[in-house]
């Protein structure tokens, strides 16, 4: 699939403020606006447009949280059971699968320090974990979203 630079200026008006107005968008990428919602249903249908979320700014909010990078090593035979598993830990964000010597990164957020303990604990002793290692977020500087 081919994205022509139309396509990517709406993308990126889009990842900046999802709940911008079409019509804006129409007038800041020189289109008709019905050009520009049949693009973005496009865009959607080929999947390139998952959906939509809110990004949350967590110094704001009520309660601090705690963000870990956990590095979890499987045996083999057990990965996508443990990966099946760790989907329904609602602490863990984010799963992939890495090279080196580990075999999955987990983002774990947590409201403490005793909240984080317990998750990782949780991971640990899922059959075919064979080792976790885990790191606290100490501060983000920047997170950079796909041009």
């Amino acid at each position: 699939m081919k994205l022509d630079s139309k396509d990517q200026q709406i993308l990126a008006l889009l990842q900046k403020n999802a709940r911008l107005p079409t019509a804006e968008i129409a007038r800041a990428v020189n289109l008709a606006r019905s050009t520009v919602q049949e693009r973005i249903r496009r865009l959607e249908e080929q999947g390139v447009i998952e959906g939509y979320s809110v990004r949350l700014n967590v110094q704001l909010l009520p309660r601090p949280q705690f963000f870990s990078r956990v590095s979890v090593s499987v045996l083999a035979p057990y990965q996508s059971a443990v990966i099946g598993h760790l989907e329904t830990v609602p602490q863990v964000y984010c799963c992939e699968t890495v090279s080196g010597s580990v075999d999955l990164m987990l983002e774990v957020r947590a409201h403490d320090a005793a909240e984080l303990d317990a998750v990782i604990e949780k991971i640990s002793a899922l059959k075919g974990v064979e080792r976790t290692e885990s790191g606290i977020v100490l501060r983000e500087f920047f997170r950079r979203d796909l041009p």
